[in-house]
């Protein structure tokens, strides 16, 4: 458990997600998502929808007990969460399912079978940060890059020597790659990813590709 104070005042406190917790953190990280994530807007994705689809990997995800949360400690509100998942359980070999959800898997896919042919892991070894937002009206407070390291400090003492993370934004790319100085091992131009014949992602212009990035804990 971490406790952080910022430069504006606001004190959070940032724990390992439990199972009590995981509605709210749920509704959090698909709020989050349809209105901010670029992959989702391209393929014309709703909340409703998007929740039906996720529910039950996010549900499967939280019990595996890898993931963080961020709580106001005024409030006790969730302001921030980072799913988590071991990476070991991630194939790039396995098919895709059909539907409006298919090239997300795709592009997904192609990310880790980039990774996996360039990396031999164990089960144990390697986590994933597969969803990580934060609260619109805490933005900009250090809630983010504060979770990433607390994740990186919680899957370390159960054996993790490395995290990945699939960055599709500006923004956490920079805060991975640039301040965290993870290296990137797996990239996809959005411009050219063909799927069924189309290119599902071609109207993302910023940034031009999304990236799948590792640290060592």
């Amino acid at each position: 458990m971490v406790r952080v104070r910022n430069i504006v005042a606001k004190a959070f406190t940032i724990v390992p997600l439990r199972e009590d917790k995981l509605d709210s953190a749920f509704n959090l990280a698909t709020d989050v998502f349809i209105q901010g994530s670029t992959l989702h807007r391209a393929l014309k994705i709703g909340l409703s929808e998007y929740r039906t689809y996720l529910r039950p990997s996010f549900e499967q995800m939280i019990r595996e007990g890898l993931s963080v949360a961020a709580f106001d400690d005024e409030t006790g509100e969730i302001i921030g969460c980072l799913i988590a998942t071991d990476f070991f359980h991630q194939s790039g070999d396995t098919e895709v399912p059909r539907g409006k959800f298919a090239p997300l898997t795709a592009l997904t896919r192609h990310l880790c079978k980039q990774y996996h042919g360039k990396r031999q892991i164990r089960a144990g070894e390697v986590v994933l940060a597969d969803m990580g937002v934060v609260a619109p009206h805490v933005l900009g407070m250090g809630v983010y890059q504060q979770m990433r390291f607390e994740l990186g400090a919680h899957v370390k003492a159960l054996g993790f020597s490395a995290i990945v993370g699939e960055l599709s934004s500006a923004t956490t790319q920079h805060v991975v790659v640039q301040k965290l100085g993870h290296r990137v091992l797996a990239e996809v131009e959005y411009a050219t990813f063909e799927f069924d014949g189309g290119y599902p992602f071609s109207a993302i212009k910023e940034p031009r590709r999304i990236i799948l990035a590792e640290g060592q804990l």
